[in-house]
């Protein structure tokens, strides 16, 4: 058995390798649109989204997960480590977001031709040295997008890519054997681009995050990070419609 991730004495959340083609085969192809090149890859990249302004926010000074259940930017639940990336600050329905939450539901209704109801947002900022580890959402992660929304990074190292497998073509319905293996596509995006991909059905990870190279003669106490917010989403008429809001949160 592989040995269990930690950060800080807490087990994070981890996908093992077999788990992750499990549900890949499992889930495949179950959330149709009417968008054929989404459908083929997985994933949709589009440019200019949404206004990265607008979305902007300095990096806090907390750590952890912060969860917002009103309006009211000063309540919140504070966990000490985010279980998915270690030592990063994530932020679940941070008030800042509810309007950009629906503009972007209805720009990607359009891009895909079918109606979505909102489930719930996540931004996170990453620093130095952290990953996203190789995993497939929950149900209410159907239809996803992640946005880039600013970086402090040098410009040689601001292109850090999010990584996702585009499907497997199978031989037959019933996912019987693998005839086309998907393919690993690295998605450079710039502030306000997003990316529109099938959180519920398509592997999706991030490298270690660079470390930029610190000159000798120079002390260099910069605190570098990498910002980007999920928005979450579920067809309407789909089988996963029961988790709007992330009523059925797990």
């Amino acid at each position: 058995m592989a040995e269990k991730a930690t950060y800080q004495g807490v087990e994070l959340i981890r996908q093992t390798e077999l788990e992750v083609r499990t549900i890949e085969r499992e889930r495949s192809g179950t959330s149709w649109t009417r968008n054929e090149k989404y459908d083929k890859d997985g994933y949709y990249v589009v440019k200019d989204l949404y206004n990265p302004e607008e979305l902007y926010h300095p990096l806090p000074r907390e750590r952890g997960l912060l969860r917002y259940r009103s309006r009211d930017v000063s309540r919140y639940d504070h966990e000490p480590v985010e279980r998915q990336v270690g030592g990063s600050l994530s932020r679940y329905s941070h008030p800042q977001y509810l309007r950009a939450h629906n503009a972007v539901r209805k720009k990607i209704e359009k891009i895909i031709g079918r109606k979505l109801y909102n489930t719930y947002f996540y931004d996170r900022f990453y620093l130095s040295g952290q990953d996203l580890d190789k995993h497939i959402d929950r149900a209410a992660c159907e239809i996803s997008v992640s946005i880039h929304i600013s970086t402090n990074l040098p410009d040689n190292l601001k292109d850090w890519p999010f990584k996702i497998k585009t499907p497997d073509v199978y031989t037959d319905k019933k996912k019987s054997s693998i005839l086309v293996p998907g393919e690993e596509h690295s998605v450079v995006l710039n502030p306000g681009d997003g990316v529109i991909y099938k959180g519920h059905e398509r592997p999706h990870w991030r490298d270690a995050m660079p470390f930029p190279k610190k000159k000798w003669f120079r002390k260099d106490t910069t605190e570098y990070y990498y910002h980007q917010i999920f928005f979450h989403y579920v067809l309407q008429d789909g089988k996963h419609a029961h988790c709007a809001w992330d009523k059925a949160q797990q």
